[in-house]
Order: structure tokens, then C-alpha cells, then sequence
């Protein structure tokens, strides 16, 4: 019988992740050991409570977007407040305490943060979780100790090979991995800095060996995770490489051979738009089953391209949806409204962008700007969007050439901003030591 249990809180926007975290606990043998419990947030006190006479030792383990605190953050302080007078260890770790760790300590009460990728030191972070391990001797752990921030380096996965992308025991299924870390640094983004720009590939044949597990268990569509599906392979940016096409080659057959479908280059997955030519689009065509393709341009105006550390020009862009649309597919492209740096000059080109691509039979997928933590824009509020330009998007979307949650997100945006005017989100040690500083003297 496994003595040990850690609860898991669990939803849609993190199941990848708890399934890959559960997956690396496969590789290292933990459930052997450990007992998981994948509960809704809701749900961890009472869960915790019905455990602690059930198992000798007990954790809770939670993975943090920061999009989603606006609506959970005073619940997890609440969980935190109650699991420290129950005696039991809380973790969180994912992209926010990555990009926050700072906040997720002192605001969110969390005893530790992991920051970085955690599969090769999972089952130390465990055993710090379950009161086996000094915090010092674990990698990737931030705390606050003796009115000192301690932190042990950032963790990293060297190998993806060496963990599966998701948890085949528990049947916990989500799409393949392909590749991790970005060779470019867009200034929004929280991928290149949380999991740096050191791009790492799941080989062919461990890509073939997952896939072929999911048509075996009944799973008919071939999905992927990766920042830029046509970088797959490569160890330097700006080409597409073989790697990417015996892979595809590969899957083609065993797909076939399952009477399953294969996705690429589509949610959860986008391709960059320099890496699209006419040759490339119609293997594609010829090899995958999706009818869309996502390209990312986030927005029409190559100085804000620039400054956003983009890597590619409007124009690039353009060549990418008549080269995808000549190949027979439908091309969704990505931007982004209310970033920082943009101008009334670079929204106004951005919608002509926008135009021109519907022209070539596109479609606009819209975004809001989001202030992440760990970013290089972490600390920088939304641009003003104008009425005007507000406007014609939506005449987009009601022509059915644009679409998006951008209003949804631009309501988080303001949400996050407030929680950061609160000390919630602390972004930088600079602001942490100024919210110990007032803490101290209101005592």
C-alpha cells in the first residue's frame, strides 16, 4: 500500500500539463510510491482533510497560469491559509510561479515555487512536498526563509525522450509534445522565458511510439504541442528541416494503418509564417488531415515587429497564406490587439494586414494583449485600442472573417493589471522587497 499522497488541483487549461507532470511520474516510478488525486479547486480541503488519516505523508502540487488568478487567487490563499494550519506542504509550479515566483510565495501563500521544467527533478520536488527533503538540496525551488528569498537554479528537461508526453497507466491523454523552448524572444510571450530558448525535440521514434499508444487506445486524432510546428528537428531558427518531414512521412503511414487522422500545424500548435513556402504547403497537403492551419503574425506592422522581437515581416506573411490557400487550405493567422508599443500608425497597418489576408481567402484570429509575468512586457500596460479600430475588427468578425475571445481577454487583462496594483502579482524582486517592506510596517 503507498503511504504518500499528493493532491493535484485539476482542470481544462492545465490538464496537459498535470497529464505530462503524472507522465513524468510514470518514468521515475513515483506511483509506485505515491498516490495522485486529481481534484477540482474547489475540492482540495475537503480532499485533504479525508487523506491525512489515510497516509502517512501528503502534499498538495498545483499548476498556475497567470490568465486564470484573476478568478482563483483568493481561493488558493484560502487553501494555502488552511493547508499551513493543517501541516501539510503546497507547491505550485507552471508558467506563473516561473514568471512570479516572487507573488506565489508571499501573495498567494504558497511555501514553495518551481520554477522552470520540472521532469528531471520530480522526485525530489516530490519528497520536498511530503517533509522528506531540506529545500536547499532541491533544484528549481524558490522559497522564503528568515526574510531571505532562497532560490536553487532553474530546473530544465534535457531529454524528452525520457518521459512520456502524457500518462499511458492512468490513460490521462492530451496531444504529443514535439518540441520545447523557442529559438525566438517575443516580449508577450512567457515560452522563451519560462522554458527558455534552448530548443529541445522529441526524437521521431519516441514521437512514433506515443502516437501509436494513443490509435491503439482508442484515440483517433494525432494532435501536437510545439511552438512553431515547421522548427520541428532544427537546432538553429529559420529553416524547416528533414526532421519535419520524415516525420510526417512516418505518421502518414501509421495513421493509415490505425484509420486515424492527422492534425499538424493546428490547435495546439501554429506554424511561423518565414517557414512557409509552396513546396512545404503542399507536402503538407498531401500528408496531413486538418483543413486549417494557424499562422502567427501578431501584428501588420513590421516596425512592431521589430520591437516585439517578431523575427519575420508582414510580408512573410502574406507569401505564407497564398502559398497555404494555393495548396487547398484554410488559413487562420494570428494577432494581437493592445500591445504596448503599438501605435495609432501600427493599428492602422495591422488592420490593412488584416484586410489583405481576408482578401486572399484568410481569416483573422484575434488576441488581446496580456501583461505575463516573467516577460519583458510583465510590468507594461495594454495599449489604448480606439473605437475606430475596434469597429472594423468586429465588422470582420460579423462578415465571418475574424473571430476570437479578444474581448474576454482584454477583461483578464484589466484583472491582471489590478492584481498587480494589489501586490498579488509581484513580477520582480525589486517590487517583492517593497511589499515586505510595508507589510513590516503595518505590524
Amino acid at each position: 500500500m503507498r503511504n504518500n499522497a499528493v493532491v493535484m488541483g485539476y482542470w481544462r487549461n492545465i490538464k496537459y500539463s498535470v497529464h505530462s507532470l503524472i507522465g513524468a511520474a510514470e518514468a521515475h516510478e513515483l506511483l509506485k510510491e505515491v498516490e495522485f488525486y486529481l481534484v477540482s479547486l474547489d475540492d482540495v480541503l475537503n480532499v485533504v482533510k479525508e487523506l491525512r488519516s489515510k497516509y502517512s505523508r501528503l502534499a498538495y502540487m498545483q499548476t498556475l497560469l497567470t490568465t486564470e488568478l484573476p478568478s482563483i487567487h483568493e481561493r488558493l490563499i484560502q487553501i494555502n491559509k488552511e493547508l499551513s494550519r493543517l501541516g501539510v506542504t503546497s507547491i505550485a509550479g507552471g508558467p506563473h510561479p516561473t514568471g512570479d515566483p516572487f507573488g506565489t510565495v508571499l501573495s498567494l501563500g504558497f511555501n514553495y515555487a518551481f520554477i522552470g521544467e520540472v521532469e528531471d527533478v520530480l522526485p525530489y520536488v516530490i519528497r520536498l512536498g511530503l517533509n522528506e527533503l531540506d529545500p536547499s538540496n532541491v533544484t528549481g525551488i524558490f522559497y522564503f526563509d528568515s526574510g531571505k528569498f532562497v532560490f536553487n537554479g532553474k530546473g530544465f528537461t534535457r531529454d524528452l525522450n525520457k518521459y512520456p508526453p502524457f500518462s499511458p497507466a492512468l490513460g490521462l491523454f492530451n496531444p504529443v509534445e514535439l518540441s520545447r523552448g523557442c529559438f525566438n524572444s517575443c516580449k508577450y510571450c512567457q515560452v522563451p522565458y519560462a522554458y527558455t530558448s534552448r530548443v529541445r525535440h522529441r526524437s521521431v521514434e519516441s514521437v512514433l511510439r506515443w502516437c501509436d499508444l494513443l490509435l491503439r487506445r482508442g484515440v483517433r486524432d494525432l494532435r501536437f504541442v510545439t511552438p512553431d510546428a515547421l522548427s520541428y528537428g532544427c537546432e538553429t531558427p529559420g529553416r524547416v528541416c528533414e526532421s519535419t518531414f520524415e516525420l510526417l512521412e512516418r505518421l502518414n503511414t501509421l495513421k493509415g494503418r490505425e484509420s486515424g487522422r492527422l492534425y499538424f500545424g493546428t490547435f495546439p500548435s501554429e506554424m511561423r509564417p518565414e517557414h512557409v513556402d509552396k513546396e512545404t504547403a503542399r507536402f503538407l497537403k498531401e500528408h496531413v488531415d486538418n483543413e486549417r492551419i494557424n499562422v502567427g503574425a501578431q501584428t501588420g506592422s513590421d516596425a512592431l515587429l521589430k520591437k516585439i522581437n517578431r523575427g519575420h515581416t508582414s510580408d512573410d506573411v502574406i507569401k505564407a497564406v497564398e502559398a497555404l490557400s494555393e495548396a487547398g487550405f484554410k488559413v487562420d493567422v494570428d494577432y494581437i490587439l493592445g500591445l504596448p508599443d503599438d501605435t495609432p500608425e501600427d493599428l492602422e497597418q495591422t488592420l490593412l494586414h488584416m484586410k489583405e489576408v481576408v482578401s486572399r481567402g484568410g481569416r483573422a484570429h484575434i488576441h488581446f494583449f496580456v501583461p505575463l509575468p516573467g516577460t519583458p512586457y510583465a510590468l507594461s500596460n495594454p495599449s489604448r485600442v480606439p473605437a475606430s479600430v475596434r469597429d472594423e475588427v468586429l465588422k470582420l468578425v460579423g462578415r465571418g472573417k475574424a473571430y476570437g475571445n479578444w474581448l474576454n481577454q482584454e477583461r483578464i487583462a484589466r484583472e491582471v493589471l489590478r492584481l498587480r496594483s494589489e501586490g498579488v502579482i509581484l513580477a520582480t524582486s525589486e517590487r517583492a522587497h517593497d511589499a515586505i517592506s510595508r507589510s513590516l510596517r503595518m505590524t
